[in-house]
């Protein structure tokens, strides 16, 4: 890829459903979280690669969310090249980010998942989210930002979920060599902007242009602008849907310019997005999160609670060895969508673990030899668990 490479975000498209839904429809108000509050939302970083040049280092990693800080933290360097009619609508979000300390089972982790893959190339179809297809399975999307980093199809740098949708596949997907700022990295994509670009989406930010010519993202002191911007434009960009003196906000992070040409949120963008972590708001469950606590269980058999059985059931139980899956019935008052299971031998040894995607999730068992198990639910909250047997 060279220098005439242009910034790919499939975001809007993938997500034009919800886009339409009431729950996301921007806003700028009724923000009840302290604007000197301070948010930070840890990551996991899955690194799914097929070839060795795409399992990219845990230097480059650490670099993505140092940058990552810095943007959303009006701390970066090249902040002054951000012309003096924009630069006073900038805004620090008060919005940090770090890699996970603790899973979603409570124990120790580096914030970071290496999966190898068969598979080349990933497109924005959300396959990558689930091991099944060659991917890594979503950790708890209302505790964690999960960011899956791979090798996308040629022409796509990326692209996130907006805050509302589907819990099994939440989150941002990112090509591993426009990721970070150090390592093997793609020009013009190599200041990290990609990733601060999806996770103003994953954050409840639409493109500058609300995806349409001549149209707008619905918040106040970000201008109208004819379309996405591409390269390194030159100030002031003046077009036909905005003739002022100050032109397009093309330096804006929510643009498609090239990484060195982005530098800052405005005021109205850090309202949006901090308003998702209000008490209504889609990502209010992150300010609970334990993804960043010290470790409660780093031993292999869990210290969990049973419940009730009416509220998770498993049948068939007994499992014969002709059946293939078992089911496992879940009821609302655990609220386990969203959530991951283990599957744990007699002798404490994990065999098996998933996401929940439903309140009747349908779960593989063919390959489990007879004998005694539980199924443990897991979250960054609480434990629970039920057994059964395969004969």
């Amino acid at each position: 890829m060279t220098s005439q490479a242009q910034r790919v975000c499939s975001t809007a498209s993938q997500n034009s459903a919800q886009l339409s839904q009431p729950s996301l429809q921007l806003s700028s108000s009724n923000n009840n979280v302290p604007a000197e509050q301070v948010i930070t939302i840890p990551v996991v970083v899955h690194v799914v690669y097929n070839l060795a040049v795409e399992n990219i280092s845990d230097e480059q990693i650490i670099s993505q969310i140092e940058a990552l800080n810095a943007d959303f933290s009006k701390t970066n360097s090249d902040f002054n090249k951000v012309p003096s009619v924009f630069a006073k609508y900038a805004a620090s979000s008060n919005i940090r980010f770090e890699l996970a300390k603790t899973n979603p089972m409570g124990q120790t982790t580096s914030g970071i998942i290496r999966k190898k893959t068969t598979r080349m190339m990933w497109t924005d179809d959300d396959k990558i989210k689930y091991e099944a297809n060659g991917g890594s399975t979503t950790w708890d999307a209302k505790a964690y930002l999960n960011v899956w980093v791979c090798n996308t199809v040629p022409g796509l740098t990326g692209y996130a979920t907006f805050p509302g949708g589907q819990q099994a596949v939440d989150g941002i997907v990112v090509r591993y060599d426009a990721f970070g700022t150090k390592g093997r990295l793609m020009l013009p994509f190599n200041k990290g902007r990609t990733l601060t670009h999806e996770v103003g989406h994953w954050l409840g930010l639409k493109h500058l242009w609300g995806d349409q010519t001549c149209g707008e993202d619905g918040i106040d002191d970000t201008p109208k602008q004819r379309a996405g911007n591409i390269g390194d434009p030159v100030f002031p960009r003046t077009t036909p849907c905005n003739t002022s003196p100050e032109g397009e906000m093309f330096m804006n992070f929510m643009d498609f310019t090239n990484d060195a040409s982005m530098g800052m949120f405005t005021e109205g963008q850090k309202q949006v997005m901090r308003n998702q972590f209000s008490v209504s708001g889609s990502r209010n469950t992150i300010l609970k999160s334990r993804g960043l606590s010290e470790a409660w269980n780093n031993n292999v058999e869990l210290n969990v609670m049973p419940v009730n059985t009416r509220d998770l059931v498993v049948y068939p139980n007994p499992v014969n060895r002709s059946t293939s899956t078992i089911r496992l019935l879940v009821n609302t008052p655990i609220n386990a969508n969203g959530k991951h299971f283990a599957i744990i031998s007699s002798n404490g040894q994990i065999v098996k673990m998933g996401h929940i995607q439903e309140m009747q999730q349908d779960i593989d068992v063919q390959n489990l030899t007879p004998g005694m198990y539980s199924i443990r639910l897991t979250d960054s909250e609480s434990n629970s668990y039920t057994k059964f047997v395969k004969n």
